[in-house]
């Protein structure tokens, strides 16, 4: 372990909007159901230093990739009363 790695809390994000959502990453056109996000935040200052996602391919590959969430798409539009990983 490094010491950047020392300083650096890694946790979930449960209550992240894509949770559970099939999405699409644009760069690679790949499309997928977002399975966690982790959230790394700095421990001197708490200031979040990243966020990555974890995607379950839809295409049946198996292999699963992750990516920036903030460049993710929903490939259905998310409505705002709707909890994470529900369906209409």
């Amino acid at each position: 372990m490094t010491r950047d790695q020392t300083n650096v809390c890694v946790r979930e994000d449960d209550h992240h909007r894509l949770l559970g959502r099939e999405v699409i990453h644009p760069a690679t056109q790949r499309t997928g159901t977002v399975a966690t996000v982790y959230v790394r935040t700095s421990k001197l200052t708490g200031r979040t230093i990243s966020r990555t996602a974890h995607m379950r391919p839809l295409d049946s590959s198996g292999r699963e990739w992750t990516a920036d969430p903030a460049a993710l798409t929903p490939l259905r539009a998310l409505a705002p009363d709707m909890p994470a990983g529900a369906r209409r």
